[in-house]
């Protein structure tokens, strides 16, 4: 197969995590792979070191505005020209949106959808944009894949696709050896002997510093802890974007700032330590899929409090950690203060929680449930692949 991937940004995220990980599955395979996006960021230069092609399309931007897509068209038919794909994948909402039209299907595509647009807790004219695109996109598709069954039940709700076409599959995640993470979590306590951390409850919040993610509401909770649980604990909140500036003022107004760090962006080997050194992970988001950063955290013993949004509550159950209503500061706080107290249920919740990543989230499940997608649509679609293909390349430059 030769697999060309698409998507909008480049950005280090989950998105990027799942490409990368198809595209190192396949390439080893056998597969001839290649990926396009926004210029910059980890994820083009994780593909460079991988020696998979990368299709620079700075065109690629959030916006349909049909200057923008003109010129993502030429640069996608190039591409298309170039390598010569079999199936082409699209991801995230524009890419996926210009994919499907420019491509209509004529070479197979499948479109993943990371969490749609038009999803509760999203601002009302995203949602009636999101569900005419998509309504209108999902024609010129072959496939599907939702990474939550709640996002492949809201494609029904709203008639996006008929059914047959939809199929969810869980991004998958790399799960060590519990032995391995915990020897590696009492290396990683020990290092802090001697510093203001040392016996010290870690929060970890993991996600980009913008909608639809809430790290304010995660603050505000903590901000009304009792003194002496602030005391026991501090927060590390990984990540960069464009609320990093607000987010430093409410923690200073807020006379937080020995409390809360905010550490900025971090590569996958850092992240991961972070995660080991780590007691507690809370994620507070408006709206979301299944978030990459609750299945990693639980995949490293964490237990995990979570707003009760989208596909959330397919990763979290009472077993592993809490669910609060979007915006609960009140809900959050009240978990928080359970877990700090418990060391003994911090452990029991973070066992089952990396029980259910190991059962529910392994990545050989994804890859291989992709590999059967694609070998799906090939199998329709063989017999006349190359007579669309040479149809297509009529309107190439």
């Amino acid at each position: 197969m030769r697999i060309l991937y698409i998507v909008t940004k480049a950005e280090m995220g989950g998105v990027s995590v799942y490409l990368s990980q198809l595209s190192l599955y396949f390439k080893n395979k056998g597969n001839e792979v290649a990926v396009m996006a926004y210029p910059g960021g980890w994820l083009e230069d994780k593909i460079k070191e991988l020696g998979i092609k990368f299709y620079p399309n700075r065109y690629l931007k959030n916006s349909i505005n049909p200057l923008l897509g003109f010129n993502t068209r030429k640069q996608l038919l190039r591409a298309i020209k170039d390598f010569n794909p079999d199936i082409i994948h699209c991801n995230s909402s524009i890419a996926g949106f210009w994919t499907r039209i420019i491509v209509k299907n004529s070479i197979p595509t499948i479109y993943t959808c990371h969490g749609w647009a038009f999803t509760d807790g999203a601002l009302w004219w995203r949602r009636i944009i999101g569900i005419t695109t998509e309504k209108i996109t999902s024609r010129y598709c072959s496939k599907i894949i939702c990474t939550s069954e709640y996002d492949k039940n809201l494609a029904l709700k709203y008639n996006i696709s008929e059914k047959q076409k939809l199929i969810t599959i869980y991004n998958g995640i790399e799960i060590e050896p519990w032995d391995s993470i915990c020897q590696k979590r009492f290396e990683e306590k020990i290092k802090l002997e001697g510093t203001p951390y040392f016996k010290q409850v870690r929060i970890v919040f993991v996600a980009r510093l913008a909608m639809p993610k809430d790290p304010v509401t995660l603050i505000k909770a903590f901000k009304k802890l009792p003194e002496n649980l602030k005391l026991e604990s501090n927060i590390f909140i990984v990540g960069d974007g464009p609320d990093k500036e607000s987010l430093e003022k409410l923690i200073k107004d807020l006379d937080l700032e020995n409390k809360i760090h905010l550490l900025g962006s971090m590569d996958r080997e850092e992240l991961k330590m972070i995660y080991i050194s780590s007691d507690i992970n809370v994620l507070t988001t408006n709206y979301e899929a299944v978030p990459y950063t609750i299945k990693e955290a639980m995949s490293y013993g964490l237990p995990v409090i979570a707003s009760d949004v989208g596909g959330c509550r397919e990763a979290v159950d009472y077993n592993c950690g809490f669910l609060v209503k979007r915006g609960d500061v009140d809900g959050v706080k009240n978990a928080l203060a359970k877990l700090i107290i418990s060391k003994e249920l911090r452990e029991k919740m973070g066992k089952a929680g990396y029980e259910k990543a190991r059962g529910q989230f392994a990545l050989a499940t994804m890859l291989q449930a992709t590999e059967a997608v694609y070998k799906d649509v090939l199998g329709q679609k063989c017999p006349i692949l190359r007579q669309a293909q040479d149809k297509l390349s009529d309107d190439r430059p």
